[in-house]
């Protein structure tokens, strides 16, 4: 089996607080490296616009991006609040879940704790998530994104 790798990513909120996540991406060879890449770029912006902390690093394979440490200037921005991202393989048909801190929550379906999956900001991240992240179980497998809701969480 291909060696499988990841995309983690540090958001910062407002109380000076970290939290991380990660996903797995599939194999990076010399041929789709290139892709790869600006996949990994059209998933960072899309993230910047679904989330009202700020990105404080991210880290695929063994390249660590640093960003900042400064605290975002939106109090809103708090690690507790994140955007509960479901998704499943596209042939697997297996459900995995990842949980993405600072959650905008401008974003949902008024009166609802879901997504507005129509948000234009939304649809960019599910779009650019789905072209880059690879099933947990075989990096060989897309994946399709389910539902994003808001949950709170104690850290």
């Amino acid at each position: 089996m291909p060696t499988t790798h990841e995309v983690s990513a540090s958001v910062l909120d407002y109380s000076e607080e970290t939290s991380s996540f990660n996903f797995k991406i599939g194999a990076i060879t010399a041929l789709n490296i290139a892709g790869v890449l600006s996949e990994i770029g059209s998933w960072r912006n899309a993230l910047n616009n679904i989330i009202v902390g700020v990105l404080k690093q991210d880290t695929i394979i063994l390249d660590r991006n640093n960003y900042t440490n400064t605290p975002p200037v939106d109090a809103n921005a708090q690690i507790e609040m994140k955007w509960l991202l479901s998704y499943e393989g596209n042939t697997s048909k297996k459900k995995f879940r990842t949980e993405i801190p600072t959650a905008d929550t401008s974003k949902l379906v008024p009166g609802t704790d879901r997504a507005n999956l129509t948000n234009v900001d939304i649809a960019a991240y599910i779009t650019a998530f789905e072209q880059l992240a690879k099933s947990p179980d075989n990096d060989a497998e897309g994946v399709n994104v389910l539902d994003m809701r808001l949950v709170g969480r104690n850290v």
